[in-house]
C-alpha cells in the first residue's frame, strides 16, 4: 500500500512541478527566486504525515555527521526552516508542496474570501493594483484535495491511525525526531 501511495504522491508532485514550471516560464522576468534566496524559509513550516515521511527518507540519505551539524545549527532557532544549510535546502528533492509553489501567484479561497497572494520580492515592477489573469495563477484547491486524499490513505493504511485534519508536523519535529536508518 505504501508504494501505491508514494506513486500517487510522486504523480501529484509531477503535476505541480509541471504547472509551476509553466508559470515560472510565463513570469520569468518577474521572479527573483533562485538558489541561495531563502527569504521564504524564515518561518517554521508544517507538513502532513505523508510529506513528513518523504522528508525523513530524504534526510536518511544524508550522513549522520551532516544531520548532527544541521541539528546543532538549528537547535535554538524556531524562526528559520530547519532544513536550511548555508541558505540552501538540504531536502530540496523532497521539499514539501508549499515550498515548491511559494513565490508564484496563488489563488486562495478561504471562508467566502478569495484573493491572490505571492512573494513580495517578486513582481516588484508591476503596479500595486495589478490584476493577475486566472489563467496564469496557481489554484491549489485540486492539488490540496489530492494531497489530503493521499495523506488520509497513508494515515489509515500505513500508520494505522484515524486521520485528523489538523494533524500537522513541524519540519523542526521531523528533523529533531529523526531516527537514522
Amino acid at each position: 500500500m505504501l508504494e501505491e501511495i508514494l506513486f500517487g504522491y510522486q504523480n501529484l508532485l509531477h503535476k505541480i512541478n509541471r504547472t509551476c514550471e509553466s508559470l515560472e516560464e510565463h513570469y520569468a522576468q518577474h521572479l527573483v527566486c533562485k538558489p541561495g534566496c531563502s527569504a521564504c524559509c524564515k518561518v517554521e513550516r508544517s507538513v502532513l504525515s505523508l510529506e513528513a515521511y518523504v522528508i525523513e527518507e530524504q534526510l536518511n540519505i544524508l550522513s549522520p555527521q551532516r544531520i548532527k551539524k544541521i541539528k546543532f545549527l538549528h537547535r535554538k532557532d524556531d524562526h528559520t526552516c530547519p532544513m536550511l544549510w548555508k541558505n540552501l535546502c538540504v531536502i530540496y528533492p523532497a521539499r514539501p508542496i508549499i515550498c515548491r509553489t511559494h513565490g508564484l501567484p496563488i489563488f486562495y479561497h478561504e471562508a467566502e474570501i478569495t484573493f491572490i497572494d505571492y512573494c513580495r520580492l517578486n513582481f516588484t515592477n508591476l503596479p500595486e493594483n495589478h490584476k493577475f489573469s486566472h489563467k496564469f495563477v496557481l489554484d491549489m484547491r485540486h492539488f490540496n484535495s489530492e494531497l489530503i486524499r493521499l495523506d488520509q490513505q497513508y494515515t489509515k493504511h500505513v500508520l494505522n491511525q484515524d486521520w485528523q485534519p489538523d494533524n500537522r508536523i513541524s519540519l523542526r519535529e521531523v528533523l529533531f525526531n529523526l531516527k537514522m536508518k
